[in-house]
């Protein structure tokens, strides 16, 4: 009974400093937030005040809008489906501001995103890397789509590459890419499929 005893405590010793382990991982993966678009957004902006557009105060509130989203809603276990999408429009809207042709990216959304929670900014690596490898000369460029069912979610993203087939070692390359497939592994483990795949001009993730 003393030896039970002892096993079950060690066993529960275990799965706490491994539940532990995985929450300090997941809090790290999450920071690793591309630092290149606050930069890039503020410099936008600031172009924007420059030439007195009357975009830019809507320019600034979506980047706020951002920025709370990350600090301070991303550091729930799980947040409403809504409030990701509404991130993640926020965040497209931003990136358009250094592209001229305003039907760049397509945005589209089916089903009922309401009820349904998702881990925070788990999308954003997706869209991310597509913008970092898109090119400029198709429209739309960056097709990006979102079915909420009763069975899931489906999110995928497609673009247009800048040059010739990506070589092999670039697909899975990237912290973005790293990091939201560890990130799946870690919250959706057994519940998840992530495919990744290319041809002579479009890179795809589903």
């Amino acid at each position: 009974i003393r030896f039970m005893i002892h096993a079950f405590e060690s066993q529960k010793q275990k799965d706490e400093l491994i539940n532990q382990r995985q929450a300090s991982e997941l809090a790290l993966l999450r920071s690793q937030v591309n630092p290149h678009f606050l930069f890039n957004t503020l410099n936008n902006i600031y172009s924007l005040v420059y030439k007195k557009s009357d975009l830019a105060p809507a320019a600034v509130m979506k980047l706020s809008s951002v920025m709370r989203y990350m600090f301070f809603d991303a550091s729930a276990d799980k947040v409403p489906l809504d409030k990701e999408l509404d991130y993640l429009k926020s965040f497209i809207e931003l990136q358009k501001l250094r592209i001229s042709h305003p039907d760049f990216v397509s945005l589209q959304i089916e089903g009922n995103p309401e009820g349904h929670l998702i881990a925070p900014m788990l999308l954003i690596s997706f869209v991310e890397n597509a913008f970092k490898h898109s090119s400029k000369l198709h429209s739309p460029g960056i097709i990006i789509r979102l079915f909420a069912g009763k069975e899931g979610i489906v999110f995928s993203v497609v673009n247009y590459l800048k040059r010739t087939k990506l070589p092999e070692s670039e697909i899975y390359s990237g912290i973005g890419l790293a990091n939201i497939r560890r990130r799946l592994e870690l919250t959706y483990p057994g519940r998840h499929k992530l495919t990744i795949t290319q041809n002579e001009e479009q890179f795809s993730v589903n």
